[in-house]
């Protein structure tokens, strides 16, 4: 399989890509095992700022 460009699986993970982008992103996921841990580990760190809450100033 060519290298993947990995710079949308960020986004994806996020939930900011557009319809189309997204779905060319779940094809490539279903076939490669690399980008789909890189996708739960960007998962997994949204979900620990998720539950950090807003930034306090001092």
């Amino acid at each position: 399989m060519a290298r993947y460009d990995r710079t949308d699986l960020g986004a994806y993970s996020l939930g900011l890509l557009e319809a189309a982008d997204a779905a060319r992103v779940e094809r490539h996921l279903a076939a490669c095992r690399d980008c789909r841990q890189e996708v739960r580990e960007f998962e997994a760190v949204r979900t620990m700022l998720d539950h950090l809450g807003p930034a306090q100033s001092t």
